[in-house]
């Protein structure tokens, strides 16, 4: 029989941990060593730690060489981006989910459509969310400041890890067998992409506070919003359906920034819980969410440092109707900018970057 412990958290009679409480996860995972998935501590189990970005897209996307931008504008190598993780686990999420996404992705877009149309969608959510959730764990190495005479924060130290729990309880049902609603699984979205600024194969964002992130592959984007409840793609629907066309990196990236946009506004936010039976051994994770979520009064500033974050980089290759670069710059910062649409509500075909 299942038992639950003193803090909350329910584990088996072998001790295999099924649900994390919040504490535990804040303690153990998130601000110690234990492997994020089953909570082993060191010494305990041989341990082999696990890439942040799998190996198999290091591998195809050429990137144990190449760095991702951190949070607070540091270069930091893919290939060295490794949080703790025991052998046996490790060996698990190489079956269980990094293999048939693996394949999936070398199939192409119709075929990763066909897959999450057909069932296939709670495994992308947590190939996705293992992705997103191991980049901010990693963020415990990294300090703010890259000199050390200016403070010693880390950039885990803005982190709620509070926020992330129900993520951790998401993409941890391949291990522990739970049942996932779906309400609980976020938006989705995917889209074909076409090459404009770089012919890179391969783009990474991770947006913190909208709990959101953007993977282009190949010839595709994919997107998810991990603790929305599918309350940011149903207001970015309506959008969506006028994009009639690939979109370019830039546009993919605003695509990201809308969703965690759209998702910081949401009144009332949805409340995700696990359902456990100790009798009969089962654990549900469901959300409760409105039946008409409405949207907070947007704040556009908001939206502008999304965008800064996401598409600033390139602003000297963004040309836009009747604009300078600094009214371009300016209109970003202000959360006006789109370089989805032009001034007549129709999407932006090629060649809308220089």
């Amino acid at each position: 029989m299942w038992t639950k412990t003193n803090d909350g958290s329910i584990i088996d009679d072998d001790g295999k941990v099924i649900f994390f409480s919040t504490r535990r996860f804040v303690d153990d995972i998130c601000l110690g060593d234990c492997c994020f998935i089953c909570g082993a501590r060191p010494g305990t189990k041989p341990f082999n730690d696990e890439h942040v970005i799998p190996d198999w897209m290091l591998r195809r996307y050429d990137l144990h060489t190449c760095a991702m931008t951190l949070s607070n504008g540091q270069q930091f190598r893919y290939d060295r981006l490794k949080i703790p993780c025991c052998a046996e686990c490790n060996s698990l999420m190489g079956r269980e989910i990094e293999t048939p996404m693996s394949e999936l992705v070398r199939a192409g877009h119709t075929a990763f459509n066909d897959y999450a149309a057909n069932g296939g969608l709670l495994n992308i959510i947590v190939w996705l969310g293992l992705i997103f959730l191991k980049t901010h764990l990693k963020d415990r190495s990294f300090r703010w400041h890259r000199d050390a005479r200016l403070g010693d924060e880390r950039i885990s130290d803005f982190h709620t890890w509070e926020e992330l729990h129900h993520l951790h309880c998401l993409v941890r049902c391949f291990y522990n067998g739970a049942h996932v609603d779906q309400a609980a699984t976020g938006s989705f979205l995917t889209l074909p992409t076409r090459t404009e600024l770089s012919a890179e194969r391969f783009d990474f964002v991770d947006l913190s506070e909208g709990q959101t992130l953007m993977l282009r592959l190949d010839g595709f984007a994919v997107f998810a919003v991990f603790n929305d409840s599918g309350g940011a793609m149903n207001w970015f629907h309506e959008k969506a359906k006028l994009i009639s066309g690939p979109v370019s990196e830039l546009q993919a990236r605003e695509i990201a920034a809308e969703l965690a946009y759209l998702n910081l506004h949401l009144d009332p936010r949805p409340i995700f819980h696990t359902e456990t039976n100790l009798f009969q051994q089962t654990s549900n994770i469901r959300a409760t969410r409105s039946p008409a979520p409405e949207m907070a009064p947007f704040d556009r500033t908001v939206r502008g440092a999304l965008l800064e974050r996401t598409i600033g980089y390139a602003i000297d290759n963004i040309k836009a109707e009747r604009a300078t670069r600094d009214e371009i710059e300016a209109s970003i910062k202000a959360g006006d900018f789109t370089c989805l649409f032009n001034n007549d509500g129709d999407f932006n075909g090629p060649a809308f970057a220089k």
